[in-house]
């Protein structure tokens, strides 16, 4: 697993920048060039679903530090992630006909976050809030309880997002796929209510806090 693209908005000294990551990175640049800051993305990615979003701005000094200063409240403060995570689920979890059992793999991972700031004082809302699974849909043989084959048959994406403390789910798919959204998605999850906390506090998502 590993984080392979960063895309960062009005944080601190950047106003827009996106990097590549590969598996071994080095920071190289003069002083007050921003190789703190960029650090302190991650930190502040993984303050949140330890701490609270309240408690990892406060943890960056506050609204007034976290956000460019040259920009301000004028643009949200976006983060995105994208991760080349992958895992699968196999099983007869897919309504289908087929003699064969059909799962799905995750092959790749983004979320994105951003707030829009109080044009007074240090108030700030969620913005947007979307957790994005690129996945393959396969077939697969078991023998002796191993899998020992498997077929691509297809690829769609999972969307999560947090719309005003409220779990919105959406499930696209390659067409012709025998597939239904209660297939992958627990229908339960369509009802479940965040409250104060973000996406990222909810999910503890792993491509940040084992960063």
């Amino acid at each position: 697993m590993a984080i392979r693209k960063i895309r960062i908005s009005n944080f601190k000294s950047f106003e827009n920048i996106e990097v590549e990551l590969g598996d071994f990175n080095i920071l190289i640049g003069a002083n007050a060039s921003g190789k703190s800051n960029f650090i302190q993305v991650f930190r502040f990615l993984m303050d949140i679903p330890t701490h609270k979003l309240d408690n990892a701005i406060s943890m960056q000094g506050g609204v007034e530090y976290l956000r460019n200063i040259n920009i301000g409240s004028s643009k949200c403060l976006s983060l995105e992630i994208v991760s080349d995570n992958k895992f699968a689920r196999y099983g007869r979890v897919l309504k289908t006909k087929a003699k064969e059992p059909m799962g799905m793999e995750v092959y790749e991972t983004i979320y994105k976050f951003a707030i829009k700031f109080n044009k007074r004082g240090s108030g700030y809302e969620i913005n947007e809030d979307k957790l994005t699974q690129r996945i393959n849909i396969v077939k697969f043989k078991i023998h002796k309880k191993k899998i020992e084959e498997r077929k691509k048959i297809g690829q769609g994406e999972m969307v999560f997002s947090n719309i005003k403390g409220r779990l919105n789910t959406d499930l696209k798919l390659q067409e012709g796929l025998p597939i239904e959204k209660d297939d992958i998605i627990p229908r339960f999850l369509r009802d479940f209510k965040f409250g104060h906390k973000n996406l990222a506090y909810r999910t503890s998502l792993h491509f940040l806090t084992s960063f």
